[in-house]
C-alpha cells in the first residue's frame, strides 16, 4: 500500500500518541553503523511519553548472550541510537512470532519472517514495509531499569498507509483492538500462560 508522509508537528500529533499508547505489540527495526546487521524484535512495553515535544520510550532487554533478558537488537540500538516503530496488523501475526523467538544476531529476520525492509529517511534502519504505521525515532537518552533499557526516542519521521488517516481522523480499523495484536494473544499462541 501507498505510504504517506504523516505530520509529526502538526495537528494530529497527538492523536498518533494517543494511537501508539494502547498496549498492542509492535516492530523495532534497528540496524548497526555499518548497515550490515538488520535487526527486528517484537515489543509491547513502549509508550508516548510526552506530547510536547513528541517522545516515546521503549524498554529492551540488556541481558548478556545466553540469559532471558538478552535481545542482540539492544546492541543494534546502543549502537545506532536509532530505532524504527512499526506497528503490524494481525494479518503479521506469524510473521511477529517468528521475530519473537529469534535473536538478529543468529538469522535475518526480514527475509525469516517474509517482512520488506523499506528504506528510511532520516535513519540507517530500514522500516517494514507490510506494517501500516512506520516512525523513524533517534534515541536521545536512556535508562538502565535492571534487565533492560529504557530508551527515551523523538520520532523524526513517520509514514501510515494512506487508508490509516481519513478526513483528518485514525480510521477505526488502526485504532479499534480487533485489528490490533495484543500481547496476551502473542502469550497464548507461544503457551506460556
Amino acid at each position: 500500500m501507498k505510504k504517506t508522509e504523516f505530520d509529526l508537528h502538526g495537528p494530529d500529533a497527538m492523536k498518533l500518541s494517543w494511537l501508539m499508547s494502547n498496549g498492542q505489540v509492535m516492530l523495532l527495526s534497528c540496524c548497526n553503523a555499518l548497515k550490515s546487521i538488520n535487526g527486528i524484535i517484537a515489543v509491547c512495553w513502549i509508550t508516548p511519553t510526552s506530547h510536547e515535544p513528541l517522545l516515546f520510550t521503549v524498554s529492551v532487554g540488556n541481558g548478556e548472550k545466553g540469559t532471558e533478558a538478552f535481545r542482540a537488537c539492544h546492541a543494534l540500538i546502543n549502537e545506532t541510537k536509532e530505532f524504527g516503530i512499526n506497528v503490524p496488523t494481525p494479518e503479521l501475526t506469524d510473521a511477529i512470532l517468528k521475530v519473537g523467538t529469534t535473536h538478529s544476531d543468529e538469522v535475518d529476520k526480514f527475509a525469516g519472517a517474509g517482512l520488506t525492509p523499506m528504506a528510511s529517511k532520516k535513519i540507517k534502519a530500514p522500516v517494514i514495509s507490510e506494517c501500516f504505521l512506520n516512525i523513524e525515532c533517534k534515541v536521545f537518552n536512556q535508562i538502565v531499569t535492571g534487565d533492560h533499557t529504557v530508551f527515551v526516542a523523538e520520532p523524526v519521521a513517520a509514514y501510515l498507509d494512506e487508508d490509516v488517516m481519513v478526513d483528518g481522523k485514525f480510521s477505526e480499523k488502526y485504532y479499534t483492538k480487533k485489528n490490533q495484536v495484543q500481547i496476551c494473544d502473542l502469550i497464548t499462541l507461544w503457551n506460556m500462560w
